[in-house]
């Protein structure tokens, strides 16, 4: 009986480093909102910020969500004054970096909405990754809230706007995803 305990316990305190191993390399997200799109869109697009916490390079791999029929991975760019979106396979995170999934750049497409995103609500994703599966919670917000985070977490005191030339950059309407390219 002793020797039944005795591995009991040692499986068990095994078990217990495994988990809080790797617990302690989870990316930590942050900043993390969708903004509701107007009634009837069948797109929205998840933002947020992931830290890679862990000694090693993480490598995102994709994201689902029992609350959105489909999702993936999309880089927007600008090329020749053509906006486009590219979807990822994946995109990497080297060891204590952080990628901001943000507006014009990478982010969750979020497509096949059937339903509409309502301000205050939150939609459950999970990760996948090369560390393993990571669930995350999303707020949609009211464009008016994404509007009052933005301002609210940048800094735009030291920001010189003399030789900026606004009118130069194409900006992409929303519903507008130009052509859609897969890398």
């Amino acid at each position: 009986m002793k020797t039944i305990s005795k591995a009991l316990l040692s499986t068990l305190a095994l078990f217990a480093f495994t988990v809080s191993a790797s617990f302690a390399s989870s990316p930590e997200i942050s900043n993390a909102r969708i903004i509701q799109p107007p009634p009837g869109a069948k797109v929205a697009a998840a933002y947020f910020n992931i830290e890679n916490t862990a000694a090693d390079s993480l490598v995102i791999t994709g994201a689902n969500s029992d609350d959105v029929p489909m999702v993936s991975i999309h880089l927007s760019i600008v090329v020749d004054d053509v906006a486009k979106m590219l979807e990822q396979e994946s995109v990497t995170i080297d060891a204590g970096d952080t990628l901001e999934f943000k507006h014009g750049s990478y982010h969750l497409m979020l497509m096949g909405l059937t339903e509409p995103l309502v301000s205050g609500s939150n939609l459950s994703f999970e990760l996948q990754t090369s560390a393993g599966t990571f669930p995350i919670q999303i707020p949609v917000l009211s464009p008016d809230e994404a509007a009052n985070m933005s301002a609210g977490t940048m800094d735009h005191g030291n920001m010189n706007h003399d030789n900026m030339n606004h009118d130069a950059k194409k900006k992409m309407k929303h519903g507008d995803h130009g052509k859609m390219e897969n890398k």
